[in-house]
């Protein structure tokens, strides 16, 4: 199966009705998608289903059939998931993890300054 079609098509099931009569949940939806990998319950394999900052943005622009990522490229905070959406992706078998910058000390980000000032 292709995890990564059913992710959309679930997607588009859920939330096209509701998206098309209140655009700005658009930007719930951009949140819900960008830094966040969602994976089916029945994928023995766990793949990684998330969308870019861009494709997040795309993926609205194309269920409202008009505009482009640029209208939703970060509308709302990155990586969250409102219960609701939760949720309603749970019902068809997802479950998220919210992608999170690697966590690096001082002695760490200190060589990474020298290394950009050469």
């Amino acid at each position: 199966m292709d995890y990564d079609q059913k992710f959309d098509d679930d997607f588009r099931e859920l939330f096209t009705k509701l998206l098309r009569e209140n655009e700005e949940f658009g930007k719930e939806l951009w949140s819900a998608l960008a830094n966040v990998d969602w994976f089916h319950e029945d994928d023995e394999n766990k793949t990684e289903c998330g969308h870019s900052f861009r494709s997040a943005g795309s993926l609205i622009a194309s269920i409202l059939c008009h505009g482009n990522y640029m209208d939703w490229y970060c509308s709302a905070p990155d990586g969250v998931v409102s219960e609701y959406i939760a949720n309603a992706m749970q019902s068809k078998g997802w479950k998220y993890e919210i992608l999170t910058a690697p966590k690096i000390d001082d002695a760490e980000l200190a060589l990474l300054r020298k290394r950009l000032q050469k």
